[in-house]
């Protein structure tokens, strides 16, 4: 009796899938819903961004004998407002967006900016505030952590945070911080010995995917008290084997050396919060059976987001 129920379940599940499928595969293109590209517009603000970046992008239609998602549009008049003043942000052919420095646009906390788009068929709309108030960091800890592998050791470098939040308003906040790590990068040399290379880079703590939480965060329930942050972690370069010309494995053990840190915690105008929620959302939902969870959008006319952050900053070097 047990193989029957199963082999029914199979049949079952079987017939399932392919009536999901079959339907769209047997419909004519001529009977499919017809639609037509949109602007899609993505652009974050900021008084602590040394520069305004606008990526402008075209929509796929659903129904399309094409893989791409989006398109670059290069071609777009792209104009940024503040009510008063407004200027019109050229394309940067190198790095494919739309870009000036924000010393010839100053982005200032509390105010509302607007930023319209249109090419030579399509024009969208959008606008954010800029948070006018900074939480405050009251506190931070770093510590390292050993983790044992298969053949060698790992270490981590570990990140708490604490703050005050803004009261009296609705704050969304984002963990943002980062290092700058001295590290040694070994190469072979023809004679089978290791040359060590010093370099410096800039690397940021990652947050995400523990205790089933978010970098990003709201004040609810939380108004007006200390927030903590998530174990922020950054590993450590490791060591590693070189094969030698000789086929000798060799062991470089490389030196890691912190040099300065720059922790944020970003307060998020709403429109950010929602966006990237709707990312983790739509991010955690892509199931073959799950609802659609469609990405926030406030630009009018169009897809995207237009939004701003403000941030508490504080900088700490451990050079002596």
């Amino acid at each position: 009796m047990n193989v029957i129920k199963c082999i029914f379940s199979i049949v079952l599940l079987s017939t399932i899938l392919y009536g999901c499928e079959t339907p769209l595969t047997n419909i004519p293109p001529s009977k499919l819903p017809q639609a037509e590209s949109k602007l899609v517009v993505n652009s974050i603000i900021s008084p602590h961004l040394p520069h305004i970046n606008v990526v402008v992008t075209e929509s796929v239609p659903l129904f399309t004998k094409t893989e791409a998602t989006e398109r670059r549009v290069e071609d777009a008049t792209v104009k940024l407002s503040d009510g008063v003043n407004e200027i019109t942000i050229p394309y940067d052919t190198e790095n494919k967006i739309y870009s000036i420095p924000q010393s010839k646009f100053p982005i200032k906390d509390s105010k509302t900016y607007f930023l319209s788009v249109s090419d030579k068929a399509r024009s969208v709309t959008a606008q954010c505030t800029v948070p006018g108030k900074k939480p405050v960091i009251k506190s931070y800890e770093f510590d390292t952590i050993v983790v044992n592998n298969s053949y060698m050791k790992d270490t981590i470098l570990t990140l708490r945070m604490s703050w005050q939040d803004v009261p009296g308003d609705t704050n969304y906040y984002k963990l943002d911080a980062g290092i700058d790590h001295q590290y040694s990068v070994g190469i072979l040399t023809d004679k089978n010995e290791i040359r060590e290379e010093i370099s410096t880079n800039h690397f940021y703590f990652h947050w995400q995917g523990q205790e089933g939480k978010s970098d990003y965060m709201s004040d609810r329930y939380l108004d007006g008290h200390i927030m903590n942050s998530l174990l922020g972690k950054f590993s450590y370069f490791s060591p590693i084997q070189l094969n030698g010309k000789d086929g000798k494995m060799v062991t470089f053990y490389p030196k890691n050396k912190v040099l300065g840190a720059l922790l944020q915690v970003l307060n998020l105008d709403v429109n950010y919060y929602k966006y990237m929620h709707s990312i983790e959302i739509k991010e955690n939902s892509d199931t073959p059976f799950a609802e659609p969870a469609p990405l926030y959008s406030n630009v009018k006319g169009g897809l995207g987001c237009f939004a701003a952050y403000n941030a508490a900053q504080l900088k700490i070097s451990f050079v002596k």
